[in-house]
């Protein structure tokens, strides 16, 4: 079951996050930000020139004790 979803720019910064109503909203809200980095990081390892014929599901990126963030490009 899906508690947050979040869409982010090219640019690497989030233009819609929206969670499930929680106590921990802002957990989730801190978490996007922390992973963006780890998406920035599997985007250039996989190679600028490679861009149209990368992989769009970046798989589990940034796993906590309660939650597994998953992300697709």
């Amino acid at each position: 079951m899906a508690v947050c979803v979040a869409v982010i720019a090219k640019e690497n910064y989030p233009l819609y996050i929206r969670s499930a109503p929680t106590e921990n909203e802002l957990k989730f809200h801190y978490m996007v930000h922390t992973s963006l980095d780890v998406v920035d990081e599997k985007i250039s390892a996989m190679g600028k020139a490679l861009v149209d014929q990368r992989e769009l599901y970046l798989g589990l990126l940034y796993p906590t004790e309660d939650y597994k963030l998953t992300f697709w490009a």
